[in-house]
Formats: structure tokens, C-alpha cells, sequence
């Protein structure tokens, strides 16, 4: 047993759902395999069964399920159905898994010797220290049981038995996870920190001599969160002198955002916590947040997502918020609550995330100009929602979204992504999965 946390992440799907893979050399359209003779993908029919209130349903290919909406898993993508999609049998690739034949890259973001994203042929990357065009692809949460939880004695046997040190266990961990074309993880502590320098080597240079690989020795790259608001929340009776702790089931822990000491507080958490990255070519760049409450499914809740309303009725505790909110009445000529319409509220979220990004990605570019700022891995409504994907994207290099309670991409969607983001990838930072016999 591996004893590591796994929640999958795809950091691939960027501006677009092509990517430049291994049909690159096959230049006009009419001669790519498949054209004008099949389809794009020949579909795969599914089985899945639903865990509802505790127990499974049945095997099914199909499914209604609530709201009048159907699971439907008759049309799955694989990379086997990809009829356009033809491998070559040998390319060069850079130690971090990068192709190094690929188009001029244009639009490039970020600072050369680390991780940048940048367009060639149309199409979204990562480009790696090195200089090759990656798709970023991998697991979170890589660390010994005792890093993070409390161990139970039969986790503690277990790994005692199976790795004995920690050494042990990172060696043959990376190694796994190289073999596995893993190339990105993170270390995921619930505030932010580097990998431990005793399994630091191992995890991130593993020993692996791919096909086709300059080195003997993979690179990994890694990614972490700084959980900004979050952190200034927990903070707020321990350190920052407010005489409660934020109750999350009645406010919307944004309005945080607007609080005097915010802007300060981000500012010297970026500085503290940054400079234990700078100048490390393996780190890809800070998540600002995760799944932040912008946008409630179906507008449902005030705390889940942000309502004018809502800040409007703020206590003084948090008037930083409420002055904010009567100051976006009076700019929009609202003249009382019973005014206010949709366009009106979607307005106010998009200058709350306005808001938000502007400070946060102010005081990590001022901490660390090196690296590149990943966005909030929006979630919900809120990836559903212009404005604040907008919001995101003129202030961070990627825009990130969990990406859930979704078989599979919705063309739609993701054409509306690749437009709100403008000259910016989108990444999918985390999404699930599970396999037939787990």
C-alpha cells in the first residue's frame, strides 16, 4: 500500500480542448486519420451505479437523477475512441515529460528557467524550465501518513513494516509515480509548506529512465495552495484580534475581503510563506484559494454565494463589506433592496471577485515574481459564472476550476471558458475519479 493521499487533478485542459499531443505532424486537416471517414470519437457505452443515501443503485449506462436532469454515460470519450488522434513512435522529451518539437510559442506568461504557459499552434501550455511544452498531469496530497493526520496505530504498523522510514517510503513513491507518467504533485499541508527536505529528492527527482527521456532521472513538478482567506479566517481570534471566530453558516466569508486588516495580512502571509519557493524551478506557482463561495448552486444560499443583499444586512463587525455593498447601490442608482434585479446581483459578485483577486495576486506577484499565480480552483456555480471568471483571469496567469458532478466535458462550457478567460489557460485542478474495482 502506498499510504498517500490521491485526489486527481488535470492540469492539461487549457484555453481549449486540443493540445498539441502526437498527431502534431500530420499537417493539413485532410490528412489527419479519420477525417472524412469517421466521426471524431467512437463513443463507449459506460456502466455506472449511483451511491444514493447510503446505498447503491444498480448497474446502469443511464440514469434520471434529480432536478430533471439524466446521468447519462452512453457517450463516453476515451483515448481509444479518439479516431483523429494517431501516436508517433518516438519524440524527444525534456526530463519533465516536455516535447521539444513543437511550434514557436506565442502569448508567453511567466519568467524563463521556471514553468510558463504559452500558445503554439493554437494551442495552450505549460512550458517547463527546460523550455518543452508540457501538459501537466498528477495526484495531490503526496506525503507519509504522519505529515498531515494523526496516525492510527494500524497506519503507523503498516507503514513501519512496509517502508520503515520515510526515505524508503518517498524513494520508491516517486519512482511509482514517474513509471505511472505522473509529472506534478503537490505536497497539500492545510497551510502551505514545501516538501520536507528528507523526501524532497525522491518525490520530485525520481531515479526513472523513460523511453525517449534526455535523463535518467525524472522531474516532477509541484504546486501548492495559500489559502489566503482561509488562513486570514483561522487567524482572525488567534492572531488578528477579533473577539469571535467567523461563523461560516452565517456569513459568506467573503466579506472577509473587505475587512481593514485583509489587505495587510495577505501581504505579510505572501511574504512569509513565499520565500520558501522562490527560486525553485520545480514549483509551478500558488493557488491563491480553493472553491471560494462566489457563486451558490442556483443562487440557493448567502453564505455559499455572494448576494448583495446579504452584505447589505452585514452587522458592524464586518461594516467593511456593508459600506461596500451601499456604496454599489448608490454607484448603480438603486434606490432600495426591492430594486435590486439579477443583473444588478451578478454585477456585485463579479466586483467582490474583482476585489479579491486585485489584492491577493498584488501581494504574491510583490512576494514572488518568479512563479505563476493559478487562480482560486473555482467551483460550483462560480466557473459557471462571466464575471468571475473574468474577474479571475485579469488578475492571474491560469484560471483554475474543480471540476464535478460532470460525466465528462461539456462543449459548451468549455468554449464559454476558453472565451471569458481571453489570454489566459484554464486548468481543471481537480476533478474525480474512480476505478471499477476501488
Amino acid at each position: 500500500m502506498n499510504m498517500m493521499k490521491t485526489k486527481w487533478m488535470l492540469l492539461a485542459l487549457c484555453g481549449c480542448l486540443g493540445f498539441a499531443c502526437a498527431d502534431d505532424n500530420l499537417t493539413p486537416d485532410d490528412e489527419r486519420p479519420g477525417t472524412g471517414e469517421k466521426e471524431e470519437y467512437s463513443y463507449t457505452a459506460v456502466e455506472f451505479r449511483r451511491l444514493v443515501n447510503g446505498s447503491f443503485r444498480g448497474w446502469t449506462t443511464c440514469e434520471a437523477i434529480a432536478g430533471g436532469e439524466v446521468a447519462d454515460a452512453t457517450q463516453t470519450r476515451t483515448v481509444a475512441g479518439m479516431n483523429r488522434f494517431r501516436p508517433v513512435d518516438f519524440h524527444v522529451e525534456t526530463p519533465w515529460g516536455g516535447r521539444l518539437d513543437y511550434g514557436t510559442p506565442q502569448t508567453v506568461r511567466g519568467t524563463e528557467g521556471y514553468f510558463r504557459v504559452a500558445q503554439a499552434d493554437g494551442r495552450w501550455y505549460f512550458l517547463d524550465p527546460d523550455g518543452g511544452a508540457v501538459i501537466l498531469h498528477g495526484t495531490q496530497h503526496v506525503r507519509p501518513y504522519h505529515m498531515d493526520d494523526t496516525p492510527t496505530a494500524e497506519h503507523e504498523a503498516g507503514y513501519k513494516a512496509r517502508f520503515g522510514t520515510d526515505a524508503a517510503w518517498s524513494a520508491e513513491t516517486g519512482r511509482m509515480l514517474a513509471s505511472y507518467g505522473i509529472n506534478y504533485i503537490s505536497y497539500g499541508a492545510k497551510r502551505i509548506a514545501r516538501f520536507p527536505d528528507d523526501i524532497r529528492d525522491n518525490l520530485l527527482s525520481p531515479e526513472y529512465a523513460a523511453p525517449g527521456s534526455i535523463s535518467g532521472r525524472r522531474k516532477i513538478a509541484y504546486g501548492e495552495n495559500l489559502y489566503l482567506l482561509r488562513t486570514f479566517m483561522w487567524d482572525m481570534t488567534s492572531k488578528l484580534g477579533y473577539d469571535k471566530a467567523f461563523d461560516t453558516g452565517k456569513y459568506n466569508r467573503l466579506v472577509l475581503v473587505f475587512e481593514p486588516k485583509f489587505k495587510e495580512y495577505v501581504e505579510q502571509l505572501a511574504q512569509e510563506k513565499c520565500a520558501d519557493f522562490v527560486g525553485d524551478p520545480h514549483f509551478v506557482g500558488y493557488y491563491l484559494d480553493n472553491e471560494l463561495p462566489f457563486v451558490a448552486y442556483e443562487n440557493s444560499s448567502n453564505t455559499l454565494g455572494v448576494e448583495l443583499k446579504h452584505f447589505l444586512s452585514l452587522p458592524d463587525t464586518y461594516s467593511g463589506a456593508r459600506e461596500f455593498a451601499r456604496d454599489f447601490m448608490t454607484r448603480e442608482g438603486i434606490a432600495s433592496e426591492s430594486a435590486i434585479t439579477p443583473a444588478h446581483r451578478e454585477k456585485f459578485r463579479a466586483e467582490v471577485a474583482e476585489n479579491y483577486f486585485r489584492i491577493t495576486t498584488e501581494a504574491v506577484r510583490k512576494a514572488d515574481p518568479q512563479h505563476l499565480i493559478l487562480g482560486a480552483r473555482l467551483h460550483d456555480w462560480s466557473k459557471y459564472t462571466r464575471g468571475i471568471v473574468e474577474a479571475c483571469a485579469r488578475y492571474c496567469d491560469v484560471v483554475s476550476i474543480n471540476y464535478y458532478a460532470r460525466w465528462q466535458p461539456e462543449p459548451g462550457f468549455m468554449a464559454d471558458l476558453a472565451m471569458w478567460c481571453g489570454d489566459r489557460p484554464f486548468i481543471v485542478s481537480e476533478f474525480y475519479v474512480k476505478a471499477a474495482d476501488a
